[in-house]
């Protein structure tokens, strides 16, 4: 069965900014720019649900949980309800005011953390991915943050470019200076090496340093500590480690979703998918989309129907689609970070 103690959600498929290798742009045709509100989380997740959820991670596939209307209300109800949740937030931190970031400040503990998602160390270079990033308010929101809550852990997470490939000891100095607990380095797969026809065999994006480049179909990271503090979650990674181990003692397919480390996904329409890459918007998910859509929509379902579905013990376990054997193949259970990492 899916493992659902992790949920990663899309409160908003609206961004600023127009990062080229982003669905929003690979994909803008089928885009919706959309949002959750605190009401839909009230009637159509409930607190009973999120009493048993440990962990979720506000990200997305197309957007940014900070342009939600509702997002900062929406993490007070669900601390409020459960303050032992684990939150993490993944953000490009654009244009958002210093009295947003202090009332998020006042709503987050020492269980959460925030990821800021910085691939420059300047203006000039964060919007060589970042299209229309705003570095003045990237730094205003983590300098207020940081004022108001010492508590919540603070990541810096960069992914690796040919533009940044030599300034990655620059970009981990000034964020110690900030005060970042973690820098967090991408090894992406999205460049020309990896799919040709997508990107070009001269990819001005991608590091001329292969070790940069992951070295399979999904990210690796590389974490450098900044400081003391201790990352939340350590107790959720042994237990994903332990799922792992008995997949693998039972011979089974890998499928993260049974783990729980990616978390299953649910989108700013409040459809319902086992993971984020099967609802990415390109042409080979199209099944999943259908039937997310049609059959595991929580607008139309309540969650209890849709995770009793007879589909996950059926069909769902011949892990046959591209995204489950491209990413999740049982080779990968042996992998610490495969089996543990968001």
């Amino acid at each position: 069965m899916l493992a659902w103690d992790h949920w990663h959600i899309e409160a908003s498929s609206i961004c600023a900014l127009k990062c080229p290798r982003c669905p929003r742009a690979e994909a803008a045709e089928s885009l919706l720019n959309q949002q959750l509100s605190l009401e839909f989380f009230k009637t159509q997740i409930g607190s009973e649900t999120i009493k048993q959820i440990r962990k979720i991670t506000f990200c997305g596939n197309d957007g940014d949980p900070v342009y939600c209307k509702d997002f900062v209300d929406i993490c007070q109800w669900i601390k409020e309800i459960n303050p032992a949740m684990n939150l993490v937030i993944v953000t490009n931190g654009s244009y958002k005011s210093a009295e947003w970031w202090t009332k998020l400040a006042g709503v987050l503990n020492e269980r959460d953390e925030i990821n800021w998602s910085i691939d420059g160390w300047d203006q000039l270079s964060n919007e060589k991915y970042r299209i229309n990033s705003d570095w003045l308010s990237i730094e205003q929101g983590i300098k207020t943050f940081f004022a108001h809550n010492c508590s919540t852990y603070r990541t810096w997470a960069s992914i690796a470019f040919r533009f940044n490939q030599n300034q990655i000891l620059h970009q981990q100095q000034v964020a110690g200076d900030l005060g970042f607990d973690l820098y967090q380095l991408t090894k992406s797969t999205k460049f020309g090496s990896k799919y040709p026809v997508a990107y070009g065999s001269n990819d001005l994006l991608e590091p001329t340093d292969a070790s940069l480049v992951a070295a399979g179909h999904r990210f690796e990271r590389q974490l450098i500590s900044l400081s003391s503090k201790i990352r939340p979650g350590k107790e959720l990674k042994v237990l994903f480690l332990q799922r792992a181990t008995q997949l693998q003692q039972a011979a089974q397919f890998s499928g993260i979703c049974l783990i729980g480390n990616k978390g299953v996904f649910l989108n700013s329409r409040g459809e319902f998918f086992p993971c984020c890459w099967t609802a990415n918007r390109y042409e080979h998910n199209s099944n999943w989309l259908q039937q997310a859509k049609e059959k595991f929509n929580l607008n139309t379902k309540t969650f209890s129907e849709i995770i009793n579905d007879s589909f996950w013990t059926t069909e769902f376990l011949k892990f046959d689609s591209m995204e489950c054997t491209t990413k999740c193949t049982a080779s990968r259970l042996s992998d610490l970070d495969h089996t543990t990492e968001w």
